[in-house]
């Protein structure tokens, strides 16, 4: 039974990796695995049995979700991103509350390298923001496979890879502000059933998995040091990450009557007013959704113990 309940919460996490914007990391902490996670990671050589024991059906349950999604939520996502981003808004706004109390406990006095930790993350991804924002490009659909980009693979797995590890900053946000969300995980990830390109698919899983399996294990030793003996600091840092991860989802909203496809459409932001006046039932539909999404995240963090 315990190996089933890491399935589904790896279900969950797996999900948080494909959607733009959400992190992996996050839905980890609302799960109640995060912490545990970076101990399995950091230790999987030193002890590998119990790391093992928690890694595989977690990791079992990432991949169906990534699997058997990924064309899926694209699709979705490419018919009415407002919808399907508002819940995972609401996912996110609804654990701020208690990553908050992670950081600045009842009755405890707010130091300023808290304040400064949560700054400097919340600062990280606007300019993130900004850049992709700048970069106007809508990204690559295939990539050469030369010797060249076989390595560019690899550091683009241990960048995303390390984006999962830290909670709020989204892997597949990334991908999108490099060009490469396109190529890698909607054309790749999430195609890897057909097998008429098999040859392809694996010579840009192989090494962009390598450069994840480099960058999840070495930077999870780094999260777990810092979460040991600078935990207030950590888990605000974190708080900025989340906070304005809620502002890059908004970001990816587009309005799909300006294309067929996510990646091709018009942000929302650029004609809001118009663009609500003339889907006033998404917006009402939107609105349900993200408050389920609160409603579920609040259910979820349950599991993390309030600090007194």
């Amino acid at each position: 039974m315990e190996y089933l309940i890491l399935m589904v919460k790896g279900f969950f996490v797996g999900i948080a990796l494909i959607i733009p914007g959400l992190s992996g990391g996050t839905l980890a902490i609302y799960l109640g695995i995060y912490e545990k996670l970076l101990h399995a990671i950091g230790h999987i050589f030193s002890e590998m049995k119990q790391s093992l024991q928690f890694l595989i059906p977690l990791g079992v349950g990432m991949a169906i979700a990534i699997i058997g999604l990924a064309n899926l939520l694209g699709y979705l996502i490419d018919i009415n991103s407002l919808v399907v981003l508002l819940f995972f808004i609401g996912l996110l706004v609804g654990g701020m509350k208690d990553i908050y109390r992670q950081a600045i406990p009842k009755q405890h006095p707010i130091e300023a390298t808290t304040i400064l930790s949560g700054v400097v993350s919340f600062s990280l991804i606007i300019v993130l923001i900004v850049f992709g924002k700048l970069s106007d490009s809508t990204g690559i659909a295939t990539i050469d496979i030369t010797f060249f980009n076989i390595i560019l693979l690899v550091l683009l797995g241990m960048a995303a890879s390390m984006t999962m590890i830290v909670p709020g900053v989204s892997g597949s946000a990334l991908l999108i502000v490099l060009g490469y969300y396109t190529a890698i995980v909607t054309n790749v990830i999430g195609n890897i059933l057909d097998f008429s390109e098999l040859t392809y698919h694996l010579s840009v899983i192989v090494p962009f998995t390598i450069g994840a399996a480099i960058g999840i294990i070495g930077f999870s030793k780094v999260i777990e040091y810092v979460l040991q003996h600078y935990p207030k600091q950590t888990y605000f840092a974190i708080f900025g990450f989340l906070a304005g991860s809620v502002i890059a989802m908004f970001f990816e909203i587009n309005d799909p009557a300006t294309g067929t496809t996510h990646d091709v459409q018009e942000p929302i932001y650029t004609h809001l007013l118009e663009f609500l006046g003339d889907n006033i039932v998404s917006f009402i539909g939107a609105i349900v959704l993200f408050v389920g999404g609160v409603i579920l995240s609040r259910y979820l963090t349950r599991l993390i113990p309030e600090k007194e």
